[in-house]
């Protein structure tokens, strides 16, 4: 910033003093080398003013400052890659932060539930999770209003249901997933991988007799994976089965529940005490919409699964992959599902979490929340940690991304949470951000989340959750994945930022103090009948040097500059001075 009004200072003396030269040339008795030598002067005073903007301490005090403000931001798990981000931290205006492992712990846990359109469950225990959170007051409420008067107990519920059911569920939770087995520190089995996934498979393995998932996948043909994709927000798998002395292919896919139940055609039926299955009607379609936002009222994720039958594989009148004849496109076969059940995932905020977003707020930095979560979870979350305030907007990302950028300028000060977003839409939103005036810090953790953290002024990537290609885009490793985190981050950068504006303070009191002392050397040296020669006062009594100058000249004036600090005293005793190095 210095730097920057130092030049400008610097090119509008320089053409000020080139017009006033042009404007005098006409009448000028100067030769051509007197002309060069003086537009050499008017070159030499504009370099001048450029090169004294910067004070000499300056670059070495800021790097002194960052260095220590990045050893002590370790301490507080913040993990500085880009040196410069520190500072620009302390500058930031607003926040964008995703939701899951940030502003929650990301253990997820499903505590509720409904097959069908009305066979519901919920955990009516208490969660060990609660017990070792340290939050307690508002997790317990989060738990408690996630129980509902006509469900059945998880473990009854799950004793109950018919074994044609269990059997569906388990391999639609175990076979469509990409997390596995392990093992942690104590040597513990534990699951590995997406935590909504790894939640999935914990009831499976708690509730629907799953031993050891290798082996169940291991007996599975599969056909066609397909990834889970952001855009679609859902994953699937194609499997060859047998049942009943039947072959076919069966489909299944988990994912937003509000998209899947858009596809569902038929829905499942228990009432009878087998596995059935009927037309979805307007009323059901009406009571699982529902059933989904009282869940998601509550802060739940929804997940949702869906399965449907082929006779053969690739179906008949669907389009192929072009690659591989054997694949079939996914959306001309994912319509027409048979409907599951909807499951609702509890993940705690994390301990301090509300604190820190209304510390942000007293610090004037706004926070926004950027989720793939289903807008009225999201919407639920936001309200607990602060985020979402009266007055603020709510959006999900597909109509984000087709406002206008005039639309855009008008609801972005109001944006607080944007819901069912795209890598992409965090990055639109980041760049608009900018665009406005906003210096903007961005959390991510996924790989897509890439041009987001590039595109912010810093970027927080994730030091457990995140991959290799968001820490390497990022400029700050949040070593906790904890927002908190950030709120240091945003402390230290400020205190960088004081450090400097102290150092300046002090250098121009000193510049000050040094010119008023000097401004008394002449007045002194003529009441003294001092002389100058080559820069230097000499006192006319016993000839010593009581001061030191530099002149500069231009045109026909003499500008002195004192570089040395000190004034005699007139006396036969007067000291000489040295120029300040």
């Amino acid at each position: 910033m210095i730097a920057r009004f130092g030049g400008a200072a610097a090119l509008l003396l320089f053409f000020i003093l080139f017009i006033k030269f042009l404007a005098q040339l006409p009448g000028s008795i100067l030769d051509a080398g007197g002309k060069a030598q003086r537009f050499t002067q008017i070159l030499i005073v504009s370099v001048t003013i450029l090169v004294v903007a910067v004070p000499e301490g300056l670059p070495l005090a800021v790097t002194l400052s960052l260095a220590y403000a990045t050893t002590r931001m370790l301490k507080d798990n913040n993990l500085v890659r880009v040196l410069k981000a520190c500072e620009t931290m302390g500058n930031a205006t607003t926040i964008c932060s995703d939701k899951t492992g940030t502003l929650t712990q990301n253990r997820m846990t499903v505590i509720a539930g409904t097959l069908g359109i009305s066979q519901r469950f919920a955990e009516k225990e208490q969660s060990s999770v609660q017990a070792e959170s340290g939050e307690q007051d508002n997790q317990t409420e989060q738990r408690t209003t996630a129980e509902e008067p006509d469900a059945t107990p998880m473990r009854e519920f799950f004793c109950a249901i018919p074994k044609e059911l269990a059997d569906l569920l388990r391999d639609s939770v175990v076979l469509n997933s990409t997390a596995f087995e392990g093992k942690d520190d104590q040597g513990n089995k534990e699951f590995i991988g997406s935590k909504t996934e790894t939640a999935l498979l914990s009831m499976a393995r708690d509730f629907l007799g799953l031993d050891d998932i290798e082996t169940e996948r291991q007996n599975a043909q599969v056909v066609q994976p397909i990834p889970f994709s952001s855009e679609r927000k859902c994953m699937g798998i194609v499997v060859n089965m047998e049942m009943n002395g039947r072959r076919f292919h069966r489909l299944y896919v988990k994912g937003a529940s509000e998209i899947l139940l858009r596809q569902s055609a038929h829905v499942i039926d228990i009432s009878s005490g087998g596995l059935q299955q009927h037309m979805i009607s307007e009323w059901d379609r009406k009571s699982v919409e529902h059933t989904i936002a009282d869940y998601a009222s509550k802060s739940l994720r929804t997940i949702a699964l869906v399965y449907r039958d082929f006779h053969q594989w690739p179906p008949r009148g669907v389009r192929l992959a072009p690659d591989d004849k054997t694949q079939a496109e996914f959306d001309d076969i994912f319509q027409e599902m048979v409907f599951i059940g909807v499951m609702g995932i509890m993940d705690p905020l994390r301990p301090g979490v509300t604190q820190a977003v209304e510390d942000c707020h007293k610090a004037g930095v706004f926070v926004r929340m950027v989720t793939g979560d289903n807008i009225m979870t999201a919407k639920a979350i936001a309200e607990q940690c602060g985020i979402f305030t009266p007055g603020g907007i709510v959006m999900e990302g597909p109509k984000f991304r087709t406002l206008t950028g005039v639309q855009m300028d008008q609801i972005i000060p109001r944006l607080q949470v944007l819901a069912r977003s795209s890598p992409d839409d965090k990055r639109i939103l980041v760049k608009r951000l900018k665009e406005m005036g906003e210096t903007v810090a961005v959390t991510g953790d996924g790989t897509n989340d890439g041009p987001a953290l590039k595109t912010a002024d810093v970027g927080f990537s994730m030091g457990i959750a995140g991959t290799e290609v968001a820490k390497e885009a990022s400029s700050i490793i949040l070593m906790d994945d904890n927002f908190a985190s950030i709120v240091k981050a945003i402390m230290w950068g400020r205190c960088v930022s004081d450090a400097v504006k102290k150092f300046l303070q002090v250098w121009h009191l000193k510049s000050l103090l040094k010119d008023l002392t000097l401004i008394s050397v002449p007045i002194d040296c003529q009441r003294h009948g001092c002389w100058s020669r080559n820069g230097f006062f000499y006192c006319e009594s016993n000839g010593r040097i009581c001061a030191y100058g530099s002149t500069i000249t231009l045109g026909k004036l003499d500008h002195g500059y004192f570089c040395g600090i000190g004034i005699s005293d007139g006396s036969t005793n007067s000291r000489t001075l040295r120029p300040e190095a």
